[in-house]
């Protein structure tokens, strides 16, 4: 029974050694968390049911899944392919769109749950505010990728 336990604990070593690691390398896991932290330690002083709490707590826990699963993918790329490639790089990209995903979705329950309790917003301004974000992000992200390829195709041209 003993060498069971020891594997266990070492596996909870090493788990948590690969999380030190991950934020020592990862500035945007390093701030995920911090901001993590401090939304989880505000949350307790506020007048939050058990439920509201839950959510609060999943979507941190999913933004800095996420951005563990991430770095994962973002490391074992690197192993195998040195010199930059359009599918690695079609990779890592949608691998960042996962975390930016779910941190529009911590957004969300933050705005739900967090502006209900500190701000008393009605549930209809709330439900207005979340569907502008959530129109407002993918309209903006296409304005910003087609200015992004209008500027590349000018920089082509010689900026004629």
């Amino acid at each position: 029974m003993r060498r069971d336990s020891n594997n266990i604990l070492k596996s909870f070593r090493n788990a948590f050694e690969g999380i030190e690691s991950a934020l020592k390398l990862e500035r945007n896991l390093k701030i995920h968390f911090l901001i993590g932290i401090a939304v989880a330690v505000f949350s307790l002083f506020l007048p939050l049911s058990e439920k509201d709490l839950l959510w609060v707590y999943f979507a941190i826990f999913s933004v800095i899944g996420a951005e563990l699963l991430n770095t994962v993918i973002e490391k074992f790329l690197d192993l195998f392919f040195e010199d930059y490639s359009e599918s690695v790089k079609l990779v890592k990209d949608i691998a960042a769109g996962v975390v930016l995903w779910y941190s529009l979705f911590s957004v969300v329950v933050g705005i739900l749950i967090l502006g209900r309790a500190l701000f008393s917003w009605s549930p209809s301004f709330v439900k207005l505010f979340v569907s502008g974000v959530l129109i407002f992000f993918p309209l903006f992200s296409a304005v910003a990728r087609r200015y992004r390829n209008v500027g590349k195709n000018d920089k082509s041209s010689g900026g004629r």
